[in-house]
């Protein structure tokens, strides 16, 4: 697998810098590109294993760490830029959405503006996607969308985000942090960490354990913001502007995120009533990255396989 290295300007300015990849495919006739968002704190160099697998069926595939994320908390961490922190400014969530899209046309320069290109995020990332798709200045940049591991409606999040702005802007805020997170692990048996909730395999848990850029506690202002962007993916108005462009959502059953199932489910009703095409698929028992659960073959190949499909 090839990797190569690309930086840009953040769209929040301040001199802020975002990391950004290209995987390139050795296929002499790609099938198009697919961009990466991830999820809450992590960064893309976790789905380099499916990025192999999609690699390898033809596709270039690219990506960025988000502000306060993998090496792009690295390049910027001395320009007073924490883990888990977007920026100062009011609107800094749809800065980093605007950073999507400065990734998208460095990807168009790198691969060329003929591809078909494709949106896939998880969990926070999922989140990022779903604000694109309802963005009509954004929407039409990619064909398709994959909404991994998603929320469904939450009422409290306008109590959440109130909480979040009467913690620290730039230090951890454990308070929210426990009060956003601290049932997700309620349904796991003999559970053995506070993030066993994330996968089946303990393994998985054990490695995500292990890696001081996964699992860090968001500043208050990057909770704010946060919960700005959940607020806007289940408002009227998002709902009033969908793209309308295929789109695929994942999940397994067992996933607190999107309330066992039942969440995803009330948003997939919600888009298919305002007329999107959505397919869907529920991958049984397993928690809220599919990505590393047993059955990570099915799920890249489906993955690969609806890409294809809205070729």
């Amino acid at each position: 697998m090839q990797k190569e290295n690309v930086v840009f300007e953040a769209s929040i300015g301040g001199g802020n810098k975002v990391q950004g990849y290209f995987y390139p495919t050795e296929e002499a006739q790609p099938k198009g590109v697919i961009q990466i968002c991830h999820g809450m704190a992590e960064y893309i160099g976790r789905y380099e294993e499916m990025i192999a697998f999609l690699n390898e069926c033809g596709w270039h595939v690219c990506g960025m760490d988000m502000l306060g994320h993998g090496g792009t908390y690295a390049l910027n961490k001395d320009n007073d830029m924490p883990l888990g922190y977007f920026g100062e400014d009011k609107g800094a969530i749809f800065k980093t959405i605007g950073d999507v899209l400065k990734m998208h046309n460095k990807a168009k320069e790198r691969f060329g503006a003929d591809l078909t290109y494709v949106l896939y995020g998880h969990s926070m990332g999922s989140f990022v996607a779903r604000a694109v798709y309802s963005l009509p200045k954004y929407s039409g940049e990619f064909d398709a969308y994959v909404i991994s591991s998603t929320m469904g409606p939450n009422p409290a999040v306008g109590f959440a985000k109130f909480l979040a702005s009467m913690a620290s802007k730039k230090k951890p805020a454990n308070l929210v942090n426990a009060a956003a997170f601290g049932s997700y692990n309620k349904r796991v048996k003999n559970r053995l960490t506070v993030f066993d909730w994330i996968s089946t395999d303990p393994e998985e848990v054990a490695d995500y354990m292990r890696d001081d850029m996964l699992g860090f506690t968001f500043t208050g202002k990057g909770f704010y913001d946060l919960f700005t962007l959940v607020e806007f993916i289940q408002s009227s108005e998002a709902y009033n502007n969908l793209a309308l462009a295929p789109i695929f959502f994942t999940y397994g059953d067992d996933d607190p995120v999107g309330s066992y199932g039942e969440g995803v489910r009330k948003v997939i009703k919600a888009m298919e009533e305002k007329g999107a095409p959505v397919k869907s698929k529920d991958y049984g028992p397993y928690r809220h990255e599919i990505q590393h659960e047993p059955v990570r073959a099915e799920y890249f190949k489906d993955i690969d396989d609806f890409f294809t499909q809205a070729l």
